[in-house]
């Protein structure tokens, strides 16, 4: 009887954070030490690929549609293809429901 009135208590907020300061620094030194004894060439900075990395992969859905797909380069269009041909399906069903009343 005391279950029927309990209420679920709500699931409590868990920041993951984008970035680890510590881990970045150790690795800037890396590699700027690296730079410095020639194993690296000079990088230009592409504000782009480390800022996109990390929402991509901060974000489950994008991950699974990542994995899903693979490196398949068709895969939107797939998709895509797959919607149309729900949407006329689904546009048929009701067409056919509406003419049946």
């Amino acid at each position: 009887m005391n279950t029927i009135f309990t209420t679920r208590k709500p699931r409590r907020f868990q920041h993951i954070p984008l970035k680890d300061p510590r881990k970045e620094a150790l690795e800037a030194r890396i590699r700027k030490i690296q730079r410095e004894m020639g194993k690296l060439p000079d990088e230009e900075f592409n504000p782009e690929d480390s800022i996109r990395g990390r929402f991509f992969n901060a974000t489950t859905h994008l991950r699974r549609r990542r994995e899903e797909d693979g490196d398949d380069s068709n895969a939107k269009s797939r998709r895509m293809v797959k919607l149309g041909v729900w949407l006329i399906v689904l546009t048929v069903l009701l067409i056919w429901i509406i003419k049946s009343l």
